[in-house]
């Protein structure tokens, strides 16, 4: 009898061991590691991939560029308007997509600062744009901005087509972002605008020009990961 008992207890071990060999990560709890943790706290990689430089902390960018503007001849070009503009703004990061051609979406506050290089006359304003950040290629991430603004200006004592101080400036422009270090970004972007006063005083005839624009854009840095 005692055999036999010794024999099974025998038989258990072995079976024990075989199991634990073949078995082990059954007789351990399983954690959750770093790698899987960090994986989930970023959409863009894990702690073993360098950090992608557009990474932000929080949802908010910073950017300045200089633009220069000149009037096309869609309707008519009747003055030859030729602006030079600061354009200070102040981004709020909506949304980050992991998949498909937008990357990010964003809505901007734009200021605007300039003169009319010719005829003459200043320019003061403000704009909003929500913007759409492409898929990066390397440390390039195009962009699409849609927008609009208003601004005052005293080119109505100057040119023809501008009636009134008030003016309005629906614009749209593509551009490029090129990130030259982490979280800092060379930014150059066409844009193509209009400038009237939607008949607040006639006769509003308004016109049509193009702008090139260069400037940086800053985002905050995240947090070191240890």
């Amino acid at each position: 009898m005692k055999n036999k008992t010794y024999k099974v207890i025998g038989v258990g071990v072995l079976i024990g061991i075989l199991f634990a060999v073949l078995f082990p990560s059954h007789l351990t709890a399983q954690e959750p590691t770093e790698t899987s943790a960090a994986k989930t706290a970023t959409p863009y990689h894990s702690p073993l991939e360098p950090a992608p430089r557009w990474e932000n902390r929080g949802h908010w960018d910073f950017g300045l560029q200089i633009g220069y503007g000149v009037e096309n001849a869609i309707p008519r070009n009747i003055s030859h308007v030729n602006i030079l503009v600061a354009q200070p703004h102040v981004g709020l990061i909506v949304h980050d997509f992991r998949r498909g051609p937008v990357r990010r979406f964003e809505i901007v506050n734009e200021g605007l600062f300039g003169n009319a290089v010719h005829p003459g006359g200043h320019m003061l304003g403000n704009s909003l744009f929500f913007r759409f950040d492409g898929k990066p290629r390397g440390n390039f991430m195009p962009f699409l901005n849609l927008g609009a603004g208003m601004m005052h200006t005293t080119l109505t004592t100057r040119v023809p087509e501008v009636s009134g101080k008030l003016q309005f400036m629906p614009q749209a422009g593509v551009g490029i972002q090129h990130f030259f270090s982490p979280q800092h970004a060379l930014v150059i972007e066409y844009r193509y605008f209009h400038m009237s006063n939607a008949g607040i005083t006639p006769p509003n005839h308004g016109f049509n020009g193009s702008m090139v624009s260069i400037g940086f854009r800053w985002l905050r840095r995240p947090p070191a990961r240890h």
